[in-house]
C-alpha cells in the first residue's frame, strides 16, 4: 500500500505522515467507550464502532484517522462490573494532549467522531481550548446520526433507540456479530425514571437540565425490545450514517 493510499495514522511511520499532513490536514479522532451494553451486548461497542466506521468516514473523506481511543466517561454505568470510567476532567486532557499532537505535526483540522454521548462534556471543553489556540475542529455524534436516519427501518415498539436497542444492536451485529447473544436479551421496558430524566439531558435542547444515574432507567443496563434487530438492519443505518457524516465533513471543510 502506497503512502497515499494510507489513512490509519497507526500504520505509517514519522516521515510518512509527515507528508501525508501535507495534502490531508484533517486528522479525525475517534472516541469510544468501554461499557455495559445490557446481558446480551459487548463491553466494547462504542470501541468497535469508533474504530471501524472511522476508517470508512476517512477513506470516503480523505481524512487521516487516529487510533480510537477505547475508554470514556461512563459515570453513570459505574455499578455494573466490567464498566471503565475516566473522569471528564482526566478525558479533557487527554483529549487535548492527543489533539496537540497532531497539531504540532501539521494538522489543520481536528474532528472528534464521537460514539459515546457523555464523552461530549469533555470533548465540548477541549474543542473549546483547541479553538482559542488556533485549531480548526469539530465534534460529530455518531449514535445521534445512526438515530436520525434509521427512522424507517425501526420496528420494536419498545425503545427502538434505547442503550443497547434495536439501533445500536443491530449496528453492532453489522459490525461483531460474534459479540452479540439476541438470546439472553432482557429485552427490558425502560423505567419511568427516564421518561422524566430523558427529557432533560444536557443535549435536549430542555429548559431544564436533570442528572440521573443509568439504575434509574434500568435494571440490566440496556432497555428496548432487540427482537427484530438484525445485521442486515445494521449495515442500512452505517451505509445512511456514513453518508451522511461524509456530507457534514465536506461541509465543515468548506467553511472552515
Amino acid at each position: 500500500m502506497s503512502t497515499e493510499e494510507k489513512v490509519l495514522i497507526a500504520e505509517m511511520t514519522s516521515p510518512e505522515i509527515e507528508k501525508a499532513l501535507k495534502n490531508r490536514d484533517t486528522v479525525i479522532i475517534p472516541l469510544g467507550s468501554v461499557e455495559v451494553l445490557g446481558t446480551h451486548g459487548p463491553l466494547g461497542a462504542d470501541w468497535f464502532v469508533a474504530s471501524e466506521i472511522s476508517l470508512v468516514v476517512g477513506r470516503k473523506s480523505h481524512c487521516l484517522v487516529a487510533p480510537a481511543i477505547p475508554y470514556g466517561d461512563t459515570l453513570e454505568l459505574n455499578q455494573w462490573p466490567g464498566t471503565v470510567c475516566i473522569d471528564t476532567e482526566i478525558l479533557k486532557e487527554l483529549y487535548l494532549a492527543v489533539a496537540r499532537s497532531f497539531l504540532r505535526a501539521g494538522a489543520r483540522r481536528l474532528i472528534f467522531l464521537n460514539c459515546h454521548s457523555t464523552n461530549l462534556r469533555a470533548a465540548d471543553a477541549a474543542c473549546r481550548l483547541l479553538r482559542q489556540e488556533g485549531a480548526v475542529c469539530c465534534i460529530i455524534d455518531w449514535w445521534r446520526t445512526a438515530f436520525q436516519v434509521s427512522d424507517d427501518l425501526v420496528e420494536s415498539l419498545i425503545s427502538p433507540r434505547g442503550h443497547g436497542g434495536e439501533v445500536i444492536t443491530s449496528v453492532i451485529m453489522a459490525l461483531r456479530s460474534e459479540t452479540v447473544n439476541i438470546a439472553v436479551a432482557v429485552n427490558e421496558q425502560p423505567k419511568l425514571g427516564l421518561s422524566y430524566h430523558g427529557e432533560h439531558t444536557l443535549t435536549s435542547g430542555s429548559l431544564i437540565y436533570t442528572y440521573s444515574d443509568f439504575s434509574e432507567y434500568c435494571e440490566s443496563g440496556a432497555w428496548g425490545d432487540v427482537t427484530r434487530a438484525s445485521a442486515k438492519k445494521g449495515k442500512m443505518i452505517i451505509e445512511r450514517a456514513i453518508t451522511l457524516i461524509t456530507e457534514l465533513i465536506e461541509e465543515f471543510r468548506r467553511n472552515t
